[in-house]
């Protein structure tokens, strides 16, 4: 019996299995639930916060009180947050409990415990574990200052290029004249007013595609916002493993990657380019799917669940 949960800043997914061997789960349930419908506040500001995430549990009282459950966490960016929640998870539940942040579940839902794991969705972050198994975290600096290649970030700077480039003089491209018809501004210079003006994470990420889309169809700068995110992402990596984290893989996950899947060819050329030989691989699976891993070494043996 295991329970696996990945904890997102808007959704929550549970998935409960009677056993894991190696890529096959048996008897996996999975349900996804508004965070919200349980997190009262931030996440650390109740400590009621984990009663109510065991609460919500599917069929949590017949019989999965002492299952061994991993959570990956959304928000819990250092080992002390981690420790924290993974104590007033304990208090709440019977079973073992490890809690990690959530993209340290993309490695274990493929079968790489040891990797180095890269979000690239609505923020971005790089984070590994070094040998003594301490967290090693560069990035995740959110969406207004940092987040190179997460969909905000993205739209960012290429507004930022949009006005450097309108101040050198070129004229505007694909990319800034999708935006500026976005915003019905008559120049880059009303485009940054009016961007700035629509600072919110989902309206400058929803704008994302337009970056792709612009690079697909020749657009330079867009082209070259995309290598510029590429490039401080593989520095990024390359200053984790410097920082003593273990692992000879890179997997990266989110949205951005998994409908842009090249972005993630790009960072394995700027690796190669610092004279990394890590390997990056596309996560495929679902991240929940890397909680249950995590709750099967919890205990050396998992049983089947009996009603």
């Amino acid at each position: 019996m295991l329970i696996g949960i990945d904890i997102g800043g808007t959704h929550t997914r549970f998935a409960l299995a009677d056993s894991l061997t190696g890529d096959y789960v048996a008897s996996a349930t999975q349900v996804v639930l508004p965070t919200a419908s349980w997190r009262h506040g931030s996440l650390f500001s109740d400590q009621a916060n984990a009663n109510r995430l065991i609460n919500h549990i599917p069929g949590y009282q017949h019989g999965w009180q002492q299952a061994p459950l991993a959570a990956g966490v959304h928000g819990c960016d250092s080992d002390q947050q981690c420790q924290t929640l993974a104590s007033w998870l304990a208090a709440a539940h019977q079973g073992p409990v490890v809690v990690v942040n959530d993209s340290e579940l993309f490695g274990p839902a493929i079968g790489l415990p040891q990797a180095l794991n890269v979000v690239l969705g609505t923020g971005s972050i790089v984070l590994g574990r070094n040998s003594a198994g301490q967290m090693v975290k560069v990035g995740g600096h959110g969406w207004l200052l940092g987040d190179p290649g997460s969909a905000p970030g993205l739209v960012r700077e290429s507004v930022k290029a949009i006005a450097k480039a309108f101040d050198a003089g070129a004229p505007a491209g694909l990319l800034a004249r999708a935006l500026m018809a976005h915003f019905a501004s008559a120049d880059p210079i009303d485009l940054v007013g009016a961007f700035t003006a629509d600072a919110e994470i989902t309206h400058w990420g929803a704008l994302c595609p337009l970056v792709f889309e612009a690079a697909a169809a020749g657009d330079q700068l867009a082209h070259g916002v995309i290598e510029q995110a590429a490039a401080e992402l593989a520095q990024n990596i390359n200053q984790v493993k410097q920082q003593g984290a273990v692992g000879t893989d890179v997997v990266v996950g989110g949205g951005v990657v998994r409908a842009q899947p090249h972005l993630a060819q790009r960072i394995g050329t700027e690796l190669a380019a610092l004279g990394s030989d890590l390997s990056v691989t596309i996560l495929e699976k679902e991240p929940v799917r890397g909680a249950l891993a995590l709750a099967a070494n919890l205990a050396p043996t998992t049983s089947t669940k009996t009603n």
